[in-house]
């Protein structure tokens, strides 16, 4: 596996580059139609360079969203299950078969966006890693994110 590290395009020795943990399919779009009934995995994005400025900052706003994503699902869970129009067998199966897709097991609407979530904890945490590495202490790191003042 290539690392953003071994690329040809390095980024400097005052920068680290950071790439998303999911990877995109070889040679295809991530968001195109598939020939099962398989969701797309979250592609990565482009990676992105973080320097000892920008690190706290950017580490923090994936935290902050990988938690709004996770509050917003959690408050839609129950929105994704679909009743039957009626009594009748066409109905059940139907109800049955769009609650599968949008939240059933395997690779329903609900897991993908679930390992979204999960993409952007692991971004976070490696910036996390790369804060300790410029220096910054855990409770710094922490403090980024709550707001607070480490040793306050």
């Amino acid at each position: 596996m290539v690392t953003a590290r071994d690329r040809a395009d390095p980024v400097g020795e005052e920068s680290f580059r950071v790439a998303p943990p999911a990877t995109q399919p070889d040679g295809g779009n991530p968001y195109a139609p598939t020939h099962s009934d398989e969701s797309p995995v979250p592609a990565a994005g482009p990676a992105f360079v973080v320097s000892r400025e920008d690190v706290l900052a950017k580490h923090r706003a994936l935290l902050a969203e990988a938690d709004d994503f996770q509050q917003f699902l959690d408050g839609i869970r129950e929105q994704l299950f679909m009743k039957p129009c009626g009594g009748d067998p066409v109905s059940i199966d139907v109800a049955r078969a769009v609650t599968d897709r949008f939240a059933g097991p395997g690779n329903s609407y609900w897991n993908v966006c679930q390992q979204w979530v999960f993409n952007l904890y692991q971004t976070a945490n490696a910036l996390a890693e790369i804060a300790r590495q410029y220096g910054f202490t855990d409770e710094e790191i922490a403090a980024s994110f709550t707001g607070g003042v480490p040793g306050a």
